[in-house]
């Protein structure tokens, strides 16, 4: 499963510019099943569920860890090995937050970005920018800002574990929507104009699991049997992954602009319309079942990107042009 994946395009420059060597998204899904698979996988907001942890790495479209549990196994209790991470960028999902788990990585040598949970405790010691010196001090998130006081918000916070303190990153966005600012905790040594768009990447994870459920239909399981159940996961994921084999006759016809604007859900669309040339060629193995395979590819090139992509950029066309800026 690991081997059938193809990067997108080369990002050795964004990587160098971040200063990490990857960048991994780390989330789960919940499929919910039959009630009568709630003896093998029990869910919380139904009888039976099965949850699919997994780790991949956006920028090269690879699986790098896996884990199947019960629909009710928290999130925090599935994690990759900590060791693995040394030089990478872990971006994080609010499930996983726990000030060990950020320690954690940072002593290993890695790097994380996560979203700060609605009831952390981290005291204000160091003023960046976009606030005054009278916060130093005081709690981050008893400090009600109705308003916005500045594009962004950076300081240096502290929390105060049992056994350690943990020094933290914090850097505040403000939200026109929701008239309040969004806080995110990050070691990295950037720019905090680029955090956002950083942590916008996890996105992608989110249009691989919808491509799984919708396109590949692993939302439509109706065994109750354990191998079965597990089997048909793992299928949905396989497919999931063979589906980016396709962007390799498609790679040269792209300009670097639409480049950034594929997204892991309109491969896996691309790729259900594909299913009978691709199944028909691993069955005939012959040249004309791989051209007539190729000939469809082509056809369906426009449908890889999102063609708004010159009015609504993607996460990784903005992060390019912040790093240019």
């Amino acid at each position: 499963m690991k081997q059938l994946t193809v990067p997108l395009f080369s990002k050795e420059q964004i990587l160098n510019q971040l200063g990490v060597c990857a960048i991994y998204i780390i989330d789960s899904t919940t499929i919910t099943l039959p009630a009568w698979a709630a003896k093998y996988f029990r869910g919380t907001g139904s009888a039976a569920a099965i949850k699919w942890h997994t780790c991949i790495d956006v920028m090269q479209g690879t699986l790098c860890w896996n884990q199947i549990t019960s629909g009710r196994t928290h999130d925090r209790k599935c994690f990759p090995d900590i060791i693995g991470l040394v030089g990478r960028l872990v971006i994080l999902d609010l499930g996983y937050w726990d000030y060990s788990l950020l320690q954690a990585i940072e002593v290993a040598g890695g790097f994380y970005l996560s979203r700060v949970r609605s009831d952390a405790v981290i005291i204000i010691k160091e003023i960046v920018q976009g606030l005054g010196k009278r916060s130093i001090g005081k709690p981050l998130l008893s400090i009600l800002m109705r308003r916005k006081r500045g594009s962004i918000i950076e300081l240096y916070g502290e929390h105060i574990g049992k056994k350690s303190t943990l020094r933290l990153r914090v850097i505040g966005f403000w939200n026109p929507i929701e008239h309040r600012y969004h806080w995110y905790v990050t070691n990295l040594k950037i720019a905090a104009i680029v955090i956002y768009s950083l942590y916008r990447l996890r996105w992608q994870i989110e249009l691989m699991f919808k491509g799984c459920k919708q396109s590949l239909r692993l939302d439509e399981i109706t065994s109750g049997n354990k191998n079965i159940i597990k089997s048909l996961l793992l299928g949905a994921v396989v497919a999931q992954l063979c589906s980016q084999t396709i962007l390799r006759n498609s790679l040269s016809q792209l300009s670097e602009e639409k480049k950034f604007a594929v997204s892991y859900q309109r491969i896996s669309k691309v790729f259900v319309n594909l299913s009978q040339r691709v199944i028909s060629f691993l069955l005939d193995n012959c040249e004309a079942s791989l051209a007539r395979l190729i000939e469809s590819i082509n056809i369906f090139i426009g449908e890889l990107f999102d063609p708004n992509y010159r009015h609504r950029k993607s996460s990784l066309a903005q992060i390019k042009d912040v790093l240019s800026a």
